[in-house]
């Protein structure tokens, strides 16, 4: 069963594992010390992905203020990582 859910900070290192895995040239430690303001954040989000009991992936979102290409707006929603295990 695939279930998904608002990451909490407690998920910090289980986000940046995954995070791990879409920018490898990073250390966990230092993903997880950029997604712990990330989940104290209004303006952000990390939702997690579970597979049965085992995370599976994760999408992070959040309100950017400054210019993203292609929008005319500010601020706008943008995706700025996904990665899914295979």
């Amino acid at each position: 069963m695939l279930t998904i859910r608002k990451a909490a900070l407690s998920d910090a290192a289980t986000a940046a594992m995954l995070a791990q895995q879409l920018r490898p040239h990073h250390e966990a430690a230092q993903l997880q010390k950029e997604f712990e303001p990330l989940l104290a954040d209004a303006n952000a989000a990390v939702f997690l992905a579970f597979s049965d009991e085992e995370v599976a992936g994760f999408a992070q979102c959040q309100l950017r203020h400054d210019y993203v290409e292609g929008t005319e707006h500010s601020p706008v929603g943008y995706l700025e990582g996904i990665f899914v295990e295979e």
